[in-house]
């Protein structure tokens, strides 16, 4: 490790700054699945202490972006295609049940909200930087839990999400699947827009099913950049 990527002790707090440093290396592939993550290294890397990072380890685990493996100790994770394809499938079928309480439970505040966000998907997502398209999706979901008024199911949204974070990178980095979902979003927002649950849903159902099938072949890509 020759870059030390420190962090700002009077920003967010020390444990926020290190966990997101972390993730994005994890993301930009900088700690590739399967690699070992050295308690040590992590510190020299981030400048802070031992105590930090297994916080940080801990927290990353429990999200499953990071594994434990006996005698090994943590590593980053390693995803099956069946992983990858069952984490989708289930993903598929919560954000579509988020949308349907979207469409019944909303304000018309809400609404207004994900109609004017509409409006820039060709600026911030389709023509947008990685940065920008993370932020468009998560403003996306943020307004459709809003207005899905339900504690549980964002609880278990977020821990997904949480799990796929790897496969959104993906999603927003390879100029095809960000024109696909480009295309799959307009599809997702009329159709919510104009309270169809039923169009909304399939659609939904259909983008990430989709999904799930291209973070298996971009995750091989990751894995073996030669190979495809």
């Amino acid at each position: 490790m020759t870059e030390k990527l420190q962090v700002q002790r009077q920003a967010a707090p020390i444990r926020q700054q290190v966990t997101t440093l972390l993730k994005r290396d994890i993301l930009d592939g900088f700690f590739m699945p399967g690699d070992r993550l050295v308690e040590s290294a992590l510190c020299e890397r981030y400048g802070v202490s031992r105590t930090v990072i297994r916080e940080v380890l801990r927290l990353l685990e429990s999200e499953h972006l990071i594994s434990v493996v006996p005698l090994q100790g943590p590593i980053v994770t390693k995803l099956s295609e069946d992983d990858i394809i069952n984490l989708y499938l289930v993903r598929a079928k919560v954000e579509s049940f988020m949308i349907e309480l979207f469409i019944k439970n909303a304000h018309a505040t809400d609404k207004k909200e994900l109609k004017d966000l509409y409006q820039n998907l060709d600026e911030k997502f389709l023509n947008g930087s990685v940065d920008e398209r993370w932020e468009y999706k998560d403003k996306f979901y943020d307004i459709l839990l809003k207005g899905a008024k339900n504690n549980v199911l964002e609880e278990m949204i977020l821990k997904i999400q949480a799990r796929v974070g790897l496969f959104k990178h993906f999603a927003f980095v390879y100029e095809d699947r960000v024109k696909r979902g480009y295309e799959d979003l307009k599809l997702i927002f009329d159709a919510t827009l104009d309270e169809d649950i039923e169009q909304a849903c399939a659609h939904n159902d259909q983008h990430l099913l989709d999904a799930g099938q291209a973070a298996v072949v971009n995750y091989k890509r990751r894995l073996n950049p030669n190979t495809l």
